[in-house]
């Protein structure tokens, strides 16, 4: 009796633990199993990079007092700076400066004893004469970085906002610069960044913080002409390019750069101006139809070349530019001009300078 008992208390406990263990199974199949079954959560894949449409523009502007013109570039994307590029052409004297390309073959168009420069690449000099005349202790090309550097990654909006402030307050919002015309400069910027704005632009997906921007001064066509190239890189590749070129002109029917019709204009012969091809293209063009019959004109062929460019490897364009003048004008759809071996180059030059 007593081993029954036994026995039967030996069976109810063997139930209850098989009720218990049944228990726990199906609690761990209800939350998944256990650890050795749980599978680690996918690695989560990196965002692409976001698409952004860039636009670049250039423009010559008043930026400072009436004996010099501003030339400056602006990359935009969505209404925002993405990069600038300041310098301004002043005419000095011929001994002291380093004039801007084919200065000899353009002196006929100069009073004796001046040259146009660009105050970047006469910047110890100018600077110089800064701190003699004017006290200044902060350099022309630094000044000019501090505005290239306060505009970048700032709304067109919050620039125009600005320079409807006092041009003390302009000065005070730009950490390193002491120029008076800051303002001046600022306004150039935005000049430039809505004419970008008017244009089509290239969409790049790419990191904006890798792009760098260049402007450069060439002796493309002949001997009495300068181009100002512009060029965006990112890294070894030419993202976006802007060509024009000056040339002294008939006065009475071209459109000069800018202070043309205040003291700027002293510098010139009687009967020329300095004008941009661009600025002056239907008469520039009119006058290339009529002398060497060109049927494109000569802001279309800027823009032949500048799509072209996009895209492109500077060893890409380096090759290009060891062929035969014919060969290179084949190549690039759209252009018909007998130099454009040297605009290419001069937007190779700027690419180089940008890296």
């Amino acid at each position: 009796m007593k081993a029954r008992k036994i026995m039967s208390l030996c069976l109810a406990a063997a139930v209850i633990i098989g009720m218990v263990g049944c228990g726990s199974t199906e609690k761990d199949s209800a939350q998944g199993g256990n650890d050795t079954q749980t599978e680690a959560p996918a690695d989560k894949e990196e965002a692409p990079a976001e698409k952004v449409t860039l636009k670049i523009g250039q423009a010559n502007f008043a930026a400072h007092g009436t004996k010099a013109f501003a030339v400056v570039t602006s990359v935009v994307k969505d209404g925002e700076i993405v990069l600038a590029y300041i310098d301004e052409f002043q005419y000095m004297d011929s001994v002291t400066t380093t004039g801007v390309p084919n200065s000899e073959g353009m002196a006929e168009n100069i009073v004796e004893g001046k040259v146009l420069g660009s105050k970047r690449d006469n910047n110890e000099t100018y600077s110089k004469n800064m701190a003699e005349k004017a006290g200044a202790t902060v350099e022309i090309a630094t000044n000019f970085d501090a505005v290239e550097d306060f505009v970048k990654g700032k709304k067109i909006s919050e620039l125009e906002e600005l320079v409807g402030k006092t041009p003390e307050e302009a000065v005070d919002a730009v950490t390193g610069a002491t120029l008076v015309d800051t303002q001046g400069y600022i306004k150039a910027v935005l000049e430039a960044a809505k004419k970008a704005e008017a244009t089509t632009g290239v969409e790049f997906s790419g990191n904006v913080e890798d792009l760098t921007l260049a402007q450069n001064y060439a002796a493309a066509h002949g001997t009495k002409s300068f181009a100002i190239t512009s060029t965006l890189v990112n890294k070894d590749e030419v993202v976006l390019a802007y060509i024009d070129e000056l040339q002294y002109m008939a006065a009475d029917t071209t459109t000069g750069v800018a202070n043309s019709d205040a003291d700027l204009a002293a510098n010139y012969v009687e009967g020329k101006m300095l004008g941009s091809k661009r600025d002056n293209a239907e008469s520039y063009s009119k006058n290339m139809t009529e002398k060497a019959g060109s049927t494109v004109e000569i802001d279309a062929n800027f823009d032949a070349i500048q799509e072209f460019v996009q895209g492109k490897k500077i060893s890409e364009l380096e090759e290009l530019t060891g062929k035969t003048a014919e060969e290179v004008i084949d190549a690039v759809s759209g252009c018909t001009l007998a130099d454009t071996t040297g605009y290419v180059t001069a937007v190779i030059e700027a690419a180089k300078a940008a890296k």
